[in-house]
């Protein structure tokens, strides 16, 4: 007869666990540029002329797949050198090495979300009425995460800037505890 109510209570509490909606929460990877696999290319111009610079560094990316949501939470990464921008914000042409400023990626809003692949756009307004876009897709394929996209600065005979990059992820450490318990040890990247 115990037997019987043993699993009597487990069905119940299995399908009461059943009927209650989970949610899982958003999930938040850092995530470290392959330097040689890593790059923003800058072409056109009056003179059709091309740059490529290397990029190193780490960003945080949170995805809530609830949500259909994700976000560029933090990023710390450069290019190999200065690179000359239009910045719309102040009217003038500047240098950065940023790659957050270059392709405002904390400002990008996510369009697209599945368990492959992200789509973020960013619609920028320029003061003149000459707007743009800054497009930045983001593909997951085995433990290497893709960023390709870019926009085209406003303007007649202006620049195209390209992300072409690749990420893996940060490496964890694990250290067993005396208790048994685990403990997950990660880099801080700010």
């Amino acid at each position: 007869m115990k037997c019987g109510n043993i699993s009597i209570m487990s069905a119940m509490f299995v399908l009461c666990m059943w009927s209650v909606p989970v949610k899982a929460t958003p999930v938040t990877t850092i995530y470290e540029f392959v330097p040689d696999q890593s790059e923003v290319i800058k072409s056109g111009g009056f003179w059709g002329r091309r740059y490529t610079y290397s990029i190193e560094g780490q960003f945080q990316l949170t995805v809530d797949y609830d949500a259909d949501a994700a976000s560029f939470d933090q990023v710390n990464a450069t290019t190999s050198e200065p690179v000359l921008y239009f910045d719309v914000e102040s009217g003038h042409y500047a240098l950065t090495q940023s790659l957050n400023v270059l392709f405002q990626m904390t400002e990008l809003e996510s369009t697209y979300v599945s368990d492959t692949q992200i789509d973020f756009l960013l619609e920028i307004e320029c003061p003149w009425g000459e707007n743009y876009d800054i497009r930045i897709r983001a593909t997951f394929m085995d433990d290497l995460l893709y960023l390709t996209g870019g926009f085209h600065e406003p303007g007649y005979d202006t620049y195209q800037f390209d992300l072409d990059a690749v990420a893996v992820p940060e490496p964890a450490t694990f250290f067993l505890l005396g208790a048994g318990g685990l403990l997950l040890i990660r880099k801080r990247i700010f």
